[in-house]
C-alpha cells in the first residue's frame, strides 16, 4: 500500500488539525531535523524541493539535524530562506537550535534562534531546538568556525532564560536520538515534551502497526524530569511514512497531568497489491479486488490511526514540478567512465558481464572497491571504510554514469555507520568476512575495504588466512603495517554493520549511523570527481590471493577459462513511497 510522502500527509495533518481545533484543542506542528538527507530530490535540487515540501506543511517549528550541514552553512542558509514564501506558509517556519553556534562570518548569522515562544489559545508554549553535537561535527560539514556546543549545557541554559522570562509550557524540539532524549533530555528541568528525531525509532503498540515493524518503545513515554514532574517522551520514524499524533494536558501551574497518542498513517486507500508466487516458484504482484480493498480499508478504519486520504492539490503539483525534472536528471550524465570497471566478489569467480574473468582473478572486483573509496570520500571521519561484495551489484561499463546507473548498482536502502574498532578486532572481521564467503554460503561477504589491504590465503584455516595487513588512512598517506593495539574509525553499510553476512566481529563494537544513503556517497563522489577510473593495483583490498584448493592468483596462472560469466540472479525491488524527510 502505499503510505506517506508529503503530499498525502499535509493532507493527514491538515484533517487533523481542522479536527482537533474544532473540538476546542490547541495545535502546534513541529518537525525534529534532518530535511536535507539523501535521495535524488536533495541530489539536484539541494534542499530547494525539501523547502517547498516543508512550506505545504507548514509547521510551526523544526529543528537543525546533523544532515542540514552535509553540504556546509551556505547550503542550509540557502534552504532556511527558501521556506520564507510566506504565500504557501503565512506564519513561516521558525528553525532552531540552542548548541548550534555559527561562524563569525557563517552565512547561517541570523538565519535560526535558539528558542521560539508561541500563543496558543492565549497560553505561552516556549520551543526549544537541540542538535546533536559529535556526529554533527565528526560527520557532517559545518563550516570551519560553526561549532556544537554541550547539549544539556546548552538546553538547560535556554529552558532557564524561558523559565525566568514566565514561560510555563516547555518543549524541547531534539535532533540527539531516543535514548539521548530519554538519558539526557527527559532529567533536565522545567522540561515538559521532547519531540526527537536522529534514531528513526518507530514507537507506538505492535498492534496498531499492522506488522509494518516492531516498536522499539511506547507512544509517547512518560518519564519524570529533573523536578520530580510528568514529561512525555516522542518520536516519529522516517522519511514521512508516518507521522506523530500527540496530546498534553497541563494544570494551571503549566505541569503536564497525562499525554497520549499514536503514530498516524496516511494511505491510499485505491490501491493495493499483494505479494503472491506462482506454480514454478516465481514471485509477482497482484491488485486487490474489490472484496479484498474494501475489507482492508474497514479493517485499517477500525485501528483509529489508518487515514485513507487523497494527495493534498497544491502539495502534489509542487512535487510533480520536481519529479518531473528528476524523471530526466536521472538519466542524465554525472561522471566520465573511460574503461569497464569490472565487478566481481572472489577473485576470478567471473561475475562480471563486461569483463574477461582474467580481469578480476588476481585482485577481485573494481567496482566494489571504487564503491568502498566512495564511502572514503564521504565519510570525513573514518580511517577505513567496508563494502561486502553482495551490497554491488553491477559493473560500471564504460561511457556515462548517471544516477540510475548509481542506484542500480547499490540498490538497497542501507545507510553508512562508523565505529571505533582496534586493528586486532579489524583482523578478525576480514577473518569473518572470508570464512563466511568460502564457507558460509554467501559469496556476498567477500570484504573490499578502502585503505586497507592485505594478503589472502584460502586454504589455510580460519585465523590464520590473512597477513601482511596494512593501512593507509583515508588513502592520505603511506600504506604501514596495521597496528593492532591502535583504534581506527570504521565506516560500512548498516546490513554488515549489524553482524551481517559473517561480519559478526561487528556485534562487539557500537556503531553510530550516519543515515547517508550508500548510493547517494557514490552519486557525491561522482559527481565530484567526475571521471570515475579502477582504483590502482596498490590500493586493492586483496593484493594476493590463494583459494581454498591452494591456487595462487596470478598473471602466471590464469584461469582455465575466459570470457565475462553472465549469473542469474534474483532482482529485489524496493518501493520507496515515503517522500523526503522524516516528520
Amino acid at each position: 500500500v502505499k503510505v506517506g510522502g508529503f503530499p498525502m500527509t499535509v493532507a493527514g495533518m491538515s484533517a487533523l488539525k481542522t479536527s482537533e481545533e474544532a473540538a476546542g484543542q490547541s495545535v502546534i506542528k513541529l518537525h525534529a531535523g534532518d530535511v536535507l538527507t539523501g535521495g535524488s530530490y536533495y541530489s539536484w535540487f539541494k534542499g530547494t524541493a525539501d523547502a517547498k515540501m516543508m512550506q505545504h506543511a507548514c509547521f510551526h517549528a523544526m529543528v537543525i539535524g546533523n544532515h542540514e550541514f552535509d553540504d556546509g552553512d551556505q547550503n542550509l542558509a540557502n534552504f532556511i530562506g527558501n521556506m520564507s514564501d510566506t504565500s504557501v506558509c503565512a506564519s513561516g517556519t521558525k528553525v532552531l537550535s540552542a548548541n548550534v553556534v555559527a561562524g563569525a562570518s557563517s552565512p547561517l548569522q541570523n538565519k535560526y534562534v535558539k528558542s521560539h515562544v508561541f500563543t496558543l489559545s492565549g497560553e505561552s508554549v516556549g520551543v526549544v531546538g537541540v542538535t546533536i553535537k559529535r556526529k554533527t561535527e565528526e560527520s557532517s560539514f559545518p563550516d570551519p568556525g560553526t561549532t556544537i556546543s554541550d547539549e544539556k549545557t546548552a538546553a538547560q541554559a535556554e529552558i532557564d532564560a524561558l523559565v525566568a522570562s514566565g514561560v510555563d509550557k516547555i518543549i524541547l524540539l531534539t535532533h540527539i536520538g531516543y535514548a539521548n532524549d530519554v538519558s539526557w533530555m527527559a532529567t533536565l528541568n522545567n522540561v515538559d515534551v521532547i519531540v526527537g528525531g536522529d534514531q528513526h525509532e518507530l514507537l507506538g503498540d505492535a498492534s496498531d502497526l499492522m506488522g509494518i515493524a516492531t516498536p522499539h518503545a511506547a507512544f509517547p513515554a512518560e518519564l519524570t524530569n529533573g523536578n520530580g514532574k510528568k514529561v512525555c517522551v516522542v518520536q516519529s520514524w522516517e522519511y514521512s511514512k508516518t507521522f506523530g499524533k500527540l496530546r498534553v494536558d497541563f494544570d494551571a501551574n503549566g505541569d503536564v497531568t497525562s499525554c497520549s497518542g499514536k503514530p498516524q498513517f496516511v494511505y491510499d486507500s485505491t490501491s493495493f497489491l499483494q505479494n503472491l508466487v506462482d506454480s514454478a516458484g516465481e514471485d509477482y504482484t497482484e491488485a486487490f479486488n474489490d472484496a479484498k480493498k474494501n475489507a482492508m480499508v474497514s479493517h485499517l478504519n477500525t485501528l483509529g490511526n489508518w487515514h485513507a486520504v487523497t494527495n493534498d492539490a497544491a502539495t502534489a503539483a509542487s512535487f510533480e514540478t520536481y519529479k518531473t525534472q528528476v524523471d530526466v536528471l536521472k538519466t542524465t550524465k554525472i561522471a566520465d567512465v573511460p574503461s569497464n570497471i569490472c565487478f566481481e566478489r572472489i577473485p576470478g569467480q567471473g561475475r562480471s558481464t563486461v569483463c574477461e574473468t582474467s580481469a578480476s582473478y588476481e585482485h577481485g572486483g573494481a567496482a566494489c572497491q571504487l564503491v568502498a573509496k566512495g564511502f572514503l570520500h564521504r565519510t570525513k571521519n573514518a580511517d577505513i571504510c567496508v563494502q561486502n561484495g553482495g551490497g554491488c551489484r553491477t559493473d560500471i561499463t564504460a561511457g556515462d554514469f548517471t544516477k540510475d546507473d548509481a542506484y542500480k548498482m547499490l540498490p538497497f536502502s542501507n545507510t553508512i555507520v562508523t565505529m571505533d574498532m582496534t586493528g586486532t578486532q579489524i583482523i578478525a572481521l576480514m577473518e569473518d568476512a572470508l570464512d563466511m564467503a568460502h564457507n558460509g554460503g554467501s559469496t556476498g561477504a567477500y570484504p573490499y575495504v578502502a585503505g586497507l589491504r592485505m594478503d589472502i590465503d584460502m586454504s589455510k584455516t580460519k585465523g590464520s588466512r590473512v597477513s601482511n595487513v596494512e593501512i593507509n588512512s583515508r588513502l592520505e598517506g603511506s600504506w604501514a603495517a596495521i597496528d593492532t593495539t591502535a583504534t581506527y574509525v570504521v565506516g560500512t553499510n548498516n546490513y554488515i554493520a549489524a553482524g551481517k553476512d559473517g561480519y559478526s566481529t561487528f556485534n562487539d563494537v557500537t556503531g553510530v549511523d550516519s543515515y547517508m544513503n550508500y548510493a547517494q556517497t557514490m552519486i557525491d563522489y561522482a559527481e565530484e570527481v567526475q571521471t570515475l577510473n579502477a582504483p590502482a593495483k596498490a590500493d586493492m583490498t586483496t593484493q594476493s590471493y590463494i583459494s581454498p584448493n591452494g591456487t595462487a592468483h596470478t598473471v602466471a596462472t590464469p584461469p582455465a577459462s575466459s570470457g565475462a560469466a553472465i549469473f542469474g540472479h534474483a532482482v529485489a525491488f524496493f518501493a520507496f513511497v515515503g517522500a523526503f524527510a522524516a516528520l
